[in-house]
């Protein structure tokens, strides 16, 4: 990939988002202001549209990246069309849901990729899924796929999150070298998102999001990391980074959604019911102002990608990592029930 092409790419979501936002006005695809939404004008839902245009742009000036991202692109758009039929008219959580394991199961299936292994999850010695390679790829992809929507609920902040999962997996890509194609889709994919977020986080001048992903962002853009993260870590001599580092990659997200998918339903809710018991609203309730919440939680994800890092260059406490990680979402599930209480 010719490294001009990444301000390219930037360039062309940028303009394809200023582009798009009238014509979204006259159409209704739009986030109308109200009920536990705090956002006084309505905002277009096209930064996924953005996004993808960015996408497209780049890997058709980068052939090696067309040819192996090109099952990617296609799922990906055909996610991203049925999102944006979500935005106009709200689907009910069992299609959505439908789409999700249909889109992952083409992943496996059409794209060829698909989790082979687990890593040293538990013990020294790498866990083989076997048979039940298929269902846990379809396992793991919803479940980012709907980390990254959950979290959707402060201007930037699942595309900054996203961005840092992104930088891992670049980082680690860019210093083993073996996967040329996965290092420039991954950079590709990081222009579009930059470009997307200098609209959708105003923070410095005080003003609200211009833009926002909508379903079929967080959808297309969900399902884009869960694809990368499987890549970079399967294949043999093309894997970049032990499968276990994704856990850390995707800290923040996982461990939101994990927790409300338990919590919810002993509380009598649907999982997939919007509300404001996540970490970024209770954050929010202690006072602090929305774009601190988003800066600290980008911290933090920083603070757990760059341990991810460091767990990628030692091999040999792969699996100690998971115990660590289980032991810091177990603190997390322990600050969450305490504030959700005091609040």
């Amino acid at each position: 990939m010719n490294y001009t092409t990444l301000p390219l790419v930037f360039i062309v979501s940028l303009v394809s988002i200023l582009l798009l936002r009238p014509l979204a006005r006259k159409l209704g695809l739009v986030d109308t202001p109200g009920g536990r939404k705090t956002h006084s004008k309505e905002t277009p839902l096209i930064g996924g549209l953005g996004i993808f245009v960015g996408l497209m742009a780049g890997s058709l000036l980068s052939p090696e990246v067309m040819m192996q991202y090109q099952p990617l692109l296609l799922i990906s758009c055909i996610l991203l069309v049925i999102g944006l039929v979500d935005d106009f008219y709200p689907l009910p959580a069992v299609v959505r849901m439908g789409f999700q394991i249909t889109a992952a199961w083409l992943m496996c299936d059409y794209g060829n990729n698909q989790l082979i292994t687990l890593g040293n999850l538990f013990t020294e010695n790498e866990l083989f899924l076997g048979r039940y390679s298929t269902i846990m790829t379809i396992f793991a992809t919803v479940g980012v796929i709907n980390a990254i929507n959950m979290i959707d609920g402060m201007d930037g902040l699942s595309g900054g999150l996203a961005l840092i999962c992104l930088g891992g997996i670049a980082i680690a890509a860019g210093f083993n070298g073996n996967n040329p194609a996965l290092y420039s889709f991954t950079l590709i994919t990081i222009a579009g998102l930059v470009a997307f977020l200098l609209l959708n986080f105003r923070a410095p001048a005080g003003k609200p999001a211009l833009i926002y992903l909508g379903d079929s962002g967080s959808t297309m853009l969900g399902f884009i990391l869960a694809w990368l993260l499987i890549e970079s870590s399967q294949g043999g001599v093309d894997k970049v980074i032990h499968a276990t580092v994704a856990l850390w990659f995707m800290a923040i997200p996982l461990m939101d959604t994990v927790y409300l998918f338990i919590a919810r339903p002993l509380a009598g809710k649907s999982p997939f019911e919007p509300g404001t018991d996540h970490l970024h609203h209770l954050l929010a309730m202690h006072g602090m102002s929305k774009a601190r919440v988003v800066l600290l939680l980008y911290a933090a994800g920083i603070c757990f990608g760059l341990v991810g890092l460091a767990i990628n260059s030692m091999s040999a406490v792969e699996y100690l990592a998971v115990y660590l990680f289980m032991g810091v979402f177990g603190l997390y599930v322990v600050l969450m029930r305490w504030e959700g209480k005091s609040t």
